[in-house]
């Protein structure tokens, strides 16, 4: 049925841990029994689908993954999936008492994703099983993101940042059970989790009692048409109405059998995950249809605005973006200014004459570029706006442009935000921000997950163990003492080992940043492939044999003037919000 607010209830899957063999878990609507992993000492309790007193259900195989969308192409449609995909899975210690919690929100544009790509087993013993991981699972595509006036008469726009709050009110009524402190909850998500993440930040900015506390938040996801400041506005308009004339609720522009809505909710599920993934994949290149709006009741602004004015939930961020973004998002033909401007004007047509020009005084192509495909160093030219591994000339421009409008900015207005909030003094204590960069080669969108949740894989296995644990004690240190540091702490008192400095000093004259990278080795091509469009990129990095091993290295750099000046570049993009409806 077409997307309206869900209830949770009955329709969460779990993992979690309290004892060997994990007992009962009796969350007053079902009851529940996970397994027990000993190599992780992890129980792990993955969900069942319906209310029942009667019987235990056995929470222990991944939950039904909600209705996908293709990222774009004419390959063929995803599998089907069931609407009813409302789960979470709940990994703890044995005889956990009152531990952090983290929630992971996944990403995949809003329309792709599932809990059950993530395993939360391997990140967990690295930070001495400290605390409690949730991940959670939100309608996606149509079903999450339908958005109309029509909806919101008879719906709810913006139906998934629901599921997920429904999913936090239940941490925050039931995590107890599990032995988690619902006064401790960390929100995180990485691209479209990391921007939910942030949609989420700003929806609690007005709470007494926000469902979390604090908040991760890599590569935070913007899109393009992201938040408007009407969630009946042309394009969620437009993408309503293509939707319904696909399912085949309107023809020539008449509605089929009364209202497009009444005909839409009749519709089997097959029929809308048909039409939800033809219509989402149909769009530009590197977009979806069905994204996040402004719906006046949980986001009410744009995020460059609210976040600029430091009006968020929880008091703590961590917040993050690779060095090369934008390149698997953007047509990879784009030669010459004309391309480029063409390239502006397709992703925002409200874009002026005077913005166009405004954007090429920051980002346009200088006389000297060089024309090597090499990654920047942040410090010294040339910078990402004209060179990486990924692209040279006004083709890195593009890239960098998308990177920066899309993911980095929003990354740097996110840390910005709890800067702002720290001058208001809440009553919990003075809110703060940490930023991260991840530069280790590809550093492409979504490389740093892996690192981060301890994922093997050909990549990881190829980096220095000191920058893998490094990474994820940031992570750790931060769900469990506040405070990013690099070394294993048992205590908040030793937080400091191996930390770095906030986005702002106590001055707020400088914004610090942590850039992780490495030296020594050498790239490993391999031929990648996205959207029709073959692409080099490189799948990790590795020991040469000549001497040069691969090592760490982690630099505090100054935010603002990284890369030529991203300070003044992201202070543009958030004076052409209005422009660029983000």
């Amino acid at each position: 049925m077409i997307p309206q607010l869900a209830t949770l209830a009955g329709l969460l899957c779990l993992s979690a841990a309290q004892s060997t063999p994990p007992p009962v878990v009796d969350l007053e609507y079902s009851r529940y029994q996970g397994y027990y992993d000993p190599d992780f000492d992890l129980n792990i309790y993955k969900g069942a689908p319906a209310e029942n007193r009667s019987e235990v259900f056995q929470a222990t195989e991944n939950p039904p993954q909600c209705p996908q969308t293709r990222n774009g192409g004419n390959g063929p449609p995803p599998p089907l999936s069931t609407e009813d995909c409302l789960f979470l899975s709940l990994y703890a210690p044995p005889n956990a008492t009152k531990l952090p919690v983290l929630v992971w929100i996944h990403g995949g544009g809003y329309g792709r994703g599932s809990v059950g790509e993530f395993d939360f087993r391997q990140q967990l013993p690295v930070n001495n099983n400290s605390y409690i991981t949730v991940g959670i699972q939100y309608r996606l595509g149509a079903f999450g993101f339908l958005s109309s006036g029509d909806v919101a008469h008879h719906g709810t726009p913006n139906a998934a940042i629901h599921d997920m709050r429904f999913a936090l009110q239940w941490v925050q009524k039931y995590i107890h059970l599990f032995g988690g402190d619902p006064s401790q909850v960390t929100i995180a998500g990485e691209s479209a989790g990391g921007g939910a993440v942030m949609l989420l930040a700003m929806a609690e900015s007005d709470s007494d009692k926000p469902l979390f506390n604090a908040v991760i938040s890599a590569s935070p996801y913007l899109p393009t048409q992201c938040c408007t400041r009407d969630y009946a506005d042309t394009q969620p308009s437009e993408s309503y109405y293509r939707f319904a004339k696909a399912v085949g609720c309107l023809t020539d522009g008449i509605a089929a059998n009364g209202s497009v809505f009444d005909c839409l909710v009749s519709q089997d599920s097959v029929k809308l995950q048909t039409a939800s993934d033809a219509v989402s994949a149909s769009g530009h290149y590197g977009q979806w249809a069905f994204i996040p709006v402004t719906d006046g009741t949980l986001i009410k602004d744009r995020p460059s605005v609210q976040l600029l004015s430091g009006e968020v939930g929880g008091i703590r961020v961590l917040t993050s973006n690779n060095l090369n973004e934008g390149a698997v998002f953007t047509p990879q033909n784009l030669k010459t200014e004309d391309a480029f401007e063409g390239f502006l004007l397709d992703n925002y047509p409200l874009l002026t004459r005077e913005n166009v020009t405004g954007i090429l005084d920051l980002y346009g192509l200088p006389a000297n570029a060089t024309n090597i495909l090499a990654d920047s160093n942040g410090q010294t030219p040339p910078f990402s706006t004209t060179n990486s591994e990924w692209g040279s000339g006004w083709q890195q421009v593009a890239n960098n442009f998308y990177a920066e409008a899309t993911f980095v900015c929003p990354s740097y207005w996110l840390a910005g935000a709890y800067t702002a909030k720290a001058g208001k003094r809440t009553s919990k204590g003075d809110a703060k921000a940490w930023r991260y960069q991840y530069s280790v080669s590809p550093a492409s969108h979504g490389n740093d997950v892996q690192p981060a949740f301890n994922i093997p894989s050909p990549a990881t296995a190829k980096m220095p163990r000191d920058l893998l644990d490094g990474l994820q004690h940031a992570w750790g240190n931060f769900i469990v003492h506040g405070v990013p540091s690099l070394a294993p702490v048992t205590s908040e008192e030793e937080t400091s080992k191996g930390s770095w400095p906030q986005w702002a000093d106590k001055e707020g004259h400088e914004n610090y940043m942590l850039n992780f990278n490495v030296t020594g080795g050498v790239p490993v091509a391999t031929q990648g492939q996205w959207d029709g469009a073959n692409i080099t990129t490189y799948a990790y990095v590795e020991g040469n044999g000549t001497g040069a091993p691969l090592e760490a290295v982690f630099d505090v750099v100054e935010g603002s003037s990284w890369e030529g000046g991203r300070g003044r570049r992201c202070r543009l993009l958030a004076d052409l919000g209005p422009y660029m409806m983000a």
